[in-house]
């Protein structure tokens, strides 16, 4: 059987199924386009067809491959991290924005997501940004590669997802300026005596929601619901980067009816 061949049997939408095709046979997919007629081994067959399995079953495809676009570049991801989403790119353009010039703002990021900023202290120039709750590393490695001269602190209370994260950062060559602690919200950071800009993509979706069966049953539930209105974490972490001496601002991403009722909290 060819590449072609099985691709078409395997019932699932053709760009999926050429993506898996060309991550089980470690190819770039238009190699894999460019040899469609090309008979496979029994072997090459088998990891195919474990792929495409895995994909009939509703696994995600960036956990069957290992490997998510995030800004352009490749990042790894396991069950352990939730799959960054395009969204999340509006979250480095608006802390990237924020370190040439603090403003707050609110932006729309996607359908009934936003992306809030806050400043907190303005006389404070951020020098080091904190990404909590950091999963793939996707948002603390990126700002990384888009500043070269800050240094970034990555916390998570998931050790799992710290070691992914480290990874991305090997891969991404940034190791050196990228601190991964492990540790709830904040509390990696209390010591920190440098002005720093808090970022975060917090599970902020509220418990009971009906979400799409590969999301419900394959990403880490730690990693997306936050409470009975979605707003636990985010209402902690923007209490403790209030407290927070040397916390200039902050920039998260929520939804838009959280961050209206989250930064009116904030201003009374």
């Amino acid at each position: 059987m060819t590449i072609g061949e099985l691709i078409r049997a395997s019932g699932l939408p053709r760009l999926e199924a050429e993506v898996l095709a060309a991550a089980a046979l470690h190819q770039d997919r238009t190699l894999v386009l460019a040899h469609g007629g090309e008979e496979l081994n029994e072997q090459q067959r088998a990891g195919i067809a474990s792929f495409f399995s895995r994909r009939q079953k509703g696994e995600p495809v960036a956990y069957i491959t290992e490997l998510r676009e995030f800004f352009g570049k490749d990042f790894k991801v396991t069950p352990a991290v939730l799959i960054p989403r395009p969204a999340t790119e509006e979250l480095v353009r608006v802390a990237l924005a924020f370190l040439d010039q603090s403003g707050a703002a609110v932006r729309e990021a996607d359908a009934g997501i936003v992306i809030a900023s806050r400043v907190l202290r303005p006389k404070l120039h951020p020098r080091v940004v904190v990404d909590t709750g950091t999963g793939s590393g996707c948002i603390a490695i990126t700002l990384a590669l888009e500043r070269p001269e800050i240094q970034v602190i990555a916390t998570d209370v998931s050790g799992d997802a710290l070691t992914v994260a480290r990874g991305n950062a090997d891969l991404h060559h940034v190791a050196d300026r990228v601190s991964f602690l492990e540790g709830k919200d904040l509390d990696p950071v209390q010591d920190l005596k440098e002005p720093f800009l808090l970022v975060s993509n917090p599970p902020y979706i509220p418990v009971g929601r009906v979400l799409q069966r590969e999301v419900a049953e394959f990403e880490p539930p730690q990693a997306l619901f936050g409470g009975e209105d979605g707003a636990d974490m985010l209402r902690r972490i923007l209490d403790q980067a209030r407290q927070h001496p040397f916390c200039a601002g902050m920039v998260f991403e929520c939804e838009r009816e959280q961050a209206e009722v989250l930064l009116k909290e904030q201003k009374n």
